[in-house]
């Protein structure tokens, strides 16, 4: 059930009553609320589910519906496990007889939420759970509107029951009830989309439309609050999902999306690729000799110049402590080493500038290994190349 006043506008259902034949039919949905068998009579089950106590209500909304389009009522149905459930009936149009006497009445049916239904004026549920209540014919003229309805769109019942919804509601011409109407007519189930409201400028609302016996059942909902809620909800989601990508420090990517984007790249690149692995030479000396604040700035600082070397299609990370990888993807695969140990080259002189804070400067030096694949190979192999590359020249210079 839905928490919006004990309604769900999705689970409509019909039935049609008519007096002079004594027959009752269910639609799948109505059928399914009175757990109505297949292949009994739809008005011996009817009779055989409302509770005794409530016969008498149900008989007077049924007489008066013959004189009021609106006439409703809730009651109460016992289903064959025994439970009780409570169902709320409004009638929607009477086809009348040449006579003009009263002929088949078509009304809607919903199943009602017991903790709702102790509420003394739920026999205005309907009204209170929407923006609005109309029932349209397979010609889009006008054949129900509920009250809250009138007050939502600012229109009287009788100045627009009858007309084209075009020609009663301009602003409907070429809109999102076209389509819906159209969907409802021929696939016969429920078409439901969240659009901003034609007559509510600033809301969302979420309007549903039911096959109803060869007509189109609209209900529309106010549902600002839980989109602009949800928005909420995907902004905090992407803040989190960005915090597990990105490095908190450097903002660049983090060890796990740093892997996952190189082993993606790879596999597209077909093998051809360059990595660069990046070592910022005696980092602990930086920490120990002006405190972790500094160390923070450095690694910031690095991470900023590496990125300024980076082309669109080339992956940077840092991948732990004072290290980081570059990824150099969509370059051609000739003279890719020259390439790679080029950019590698501008990154050791950018990072050779001195990093200012406060009264004083901070020189730090990175040392810089290559590895070049120009066919199919793993990651792991590549970053180890890489990795072994960087060392040899640390060993070199001493």
């Amino acid at each position: 059930m839905s928490d919006i006043d004990g309604v769900t506008p999705t689970t409509i259902g019909t039935t049609r009553y008519d007096p002079e034949a004594g027959t009752l039919e269910f639609d799948d949905r109505a059928r399914e609320i009175f757990e109505a068998p297949v292949g009994r009579p739809g008005l011996e089950v009817w009779l055989e589910r409302v509770h005794p106590e409530d016969l008498a209500l149900v008989g007077t909304m049924y007489a008066d519906c013959v004189e009021s389009l609106g006439a409703e009522c809730l009651y109460r149905i016992v289903v064959p496990d025994g439970d009780t459930r409570y169902v709320l009936t409004r009638s929607m149009f009477i086809d009348r007889h040449y006579t003009n006497r009263p002929g088949v009445l078509t009304a809607i049916v919903l199943e009602v939420d017991p903790a709702v239904a102790s509420d003394t004026v739920l026999t205005r549920v309907l009204d209170r759970v929407s923006l609005g209540f109309a029932v349209l014919d397979a010609d889009m003229t006008l054949v129900y509107l509920n009250a809250q309805g009138e007050n939502h769109l600012g229109v009287r019942r009788e100045d627009v029951l009858g007309r084209h919804v075009h020609d009663a509601l301009p602003l409907t011409k070429g809109s999102f009830l076209d389509e819906l109407h159209s969907r409802a007519l021929t696939t016969r189930r429920p078409a439901t989309l969240r659009t901003p409201s034609l007559y509510a400028p600033g809301r969302t609302v979420e309007v549903t439309a039911n096959h109803v016996d060869g007509n189109v059942a609209f209900d529309f909902r106010d549902v600002t609050d839980q989109v602009e809620q949800t928005s909420r909800l995907i902004d905090s989601y992407r803040s989190i999902l960005d915090r597990a990508r990105y490095d908190d420090l450097t903002g660049v990517l983090g060890r796990a999306t740093l892997l996952e984007r190189l082993a993606g790249h790879l596999a597209e690149s077909s093998g051809s690729a360059a990595l660069l692995f990046v070592d910022v030479d005696d980092f602990k000396a930086v920490d120990d000799t002006h405190g972790h604040a500094v160390g923070d700035l450095v690694l910031r600082t690095v991470a900023q110049r590496m990125t300024e070397h980076c082309g669109p299609y080339d992956v940077l990370g840092r991948i732990g402590g004072d290290e980081f990888i570059v990824g150099l993807f969509a370059r051609p695969a000739s003279g890719l080493r020259d390439a790679a140990e080029k950019v590698g080259a501008a990154i050791e002189a950018d990072v050779r500038e001195p990093i200012v804070h406060d009264d004083h400067d901070v020189e730090v030096t990175v040392s810089v290994g290559v590895a070049v694949c120009t066919g199919p190979t793993h990651l792991a192999d590549l970053l180890a190349d890489a990795d072994a590359d960087l060392y040899r020249h640390k060993r070199a210079v001493g």
